[in-house]
């Protein structure tokens, strides 16, 4: 089983640094959102590593050289993420919303000043994993206990799942909700490899992927007004009607998948931890 997370980790790993050079290019939406994810996926397989390894492996030493770098081009893909919304928006409401998109343009090019002065500060060998390290940690895994520890670490999991969604909702909880799902996603082939299963949860690794993503579009929304609000601040902007229209719109659709979420989403996982 060592083989297939070390598959995993050269996957995503190269996946990383090939997106990386891209963002270095030309700060590229696609190449930054490949670049966030890859980083997702080696934070969520770091994370069982640890609990594989019995502790010795530690998740955020690992994770620190990777650290600054995700929240900088984290802050970009917002920016990019609330600029591809206003689109669609513009198709669904039959408007224009040229001159937000605008400001949006001018705050994703102050983020990547920011990020470029913070590579400037960085040397190539802080930024990058230690492949030799990460490797040899996973070579050095106790094939007789992993089965063992990963159940463990998925009754971990499942648990918080449990624990969240019989709490009253809110959005931070929702979030917390999804990263976990996220998580469990990632991680999927590796477990069920490992405990001889087809799924981990109740749902099909299909399932949980639409179920991940849906919450994700949601996350979306509830991001959004925080530019909107930020852009009203702004002296002399455009505060007319169709730009209020927008936020009420956006507010709306948020409300009703959220409703979704907690109403016909969060059942299918109660059913399986019940």
């Amino acid at each position: 089983m060592s083989e297939l997370i070390k598959a995993y980790y050269q996957e995503h790993k190269a996946v990383f640094d090939e997106k990386f050079n891209r963002v270095l290019e030309g700060f590229n939406a696609d190449a930054i959102h490949k670049m966030r994810t890859s980083t997702k996926r080696l934070r969520a397989l770091f994370q069982l590593i640890q609990v594989l390894s019995g502790n010795k492996f530690k998740a955020k030493k690992q994770l620190k050289k990777v650290r600054g770098l995700f929240k900088y081009v984290g802050r970009i893909r917002e920016i990019q993420i609330e600029q591809m919304l206003v689109w669609s928006y513009e198709e669904k409401l039959d408007s224009n919303y040229s001159d937000y998109v605008e400001y949006l343009l001018k705050r994703e090019n102050r983020e990547i000043v920011v990020f470029q002065k913070f590579l400037s500060t960085q040397k190539k060998k802080d930024i990058l994993l230690d492949d030799e390290k990460i490797i040899n940690s996973i070579e050095s895994l106790n094939q007789v206990k992993l089965v063992k520890r990963a159940e463990k670490y998925l009754a971990r999991q499942i648990a918080r799942l449990s624990e969240i969604i019989t709490q009253r909702p809110n959005n931070k909880r929702i979030h917390e909700v999804r990263t976990t799902l996220k998580q469990l996603y990632y991680l999927h082939d590796i477990l069920t490899g490992i405990l001889g299963r087809t799924k981990i949860l109740s749902v099909t690794k299909t399932r949980l992927r639409e179920i991940e993503q849906y919450l994700g579009n949601w996350h979306d929304l509830v991001n959004s007004p925080k530019y909107m609000n930020a852009w009203f601040r702004t002296k002399g902007v455009d505060r007319s009607e169709k730009y209020l229209a927008m936020k009420k719109q956006i507010q709306q659709d948020s409300n009703s998948m959220r409703m979704e979420i907690t109403r016909n989403i969060y059942p299918e996982f109660r059913l399986h931890n019940s």
